[in-house]
């Protein structure tokens, strides 16, 4: 078997780190719980499939399921906003 030169030293780099030392610590994620929110709220579509109450004319069944998108995106933002806090990131 034939020894490989080490790139590192005739350079002058560092090593790399073992990727067991790159790793951060588990942490908990409570806020992506949020995601399920929407998930839930659609999930029994019986629940929902009505005509009334109608909103400028569009029946519930469509307009409820428009409010809960625009209500995800909301949702989706703030979580991202609150992993972006927990990251350090300005």
């Amino acid at each position: 078997m034939v020894q490989q030169p080490d790139s590192t030293a005739a350079t002058g780099a560092t090593p790399p780190e073992p990727a067991a030392a790159l790793r951060r610590p588990p942490r908990r994620r409570w806020g992506l719980l949020l995601l399920l929110i929407p998930f839930v709220a659609l999930l029994y579509p019986p629940f929902y499939a009505t005509v009334t109450p109608r909103l400028a004319g569009i029946p519930f069944f469509i307009w409820y399921q428009f409010l809960w998108v625009i209500i995800g995106v909301c949702i989706t933002g703030v979580v991202y906003a609150i992993d972006q806090v927990r990251e350090g990131a300005p």
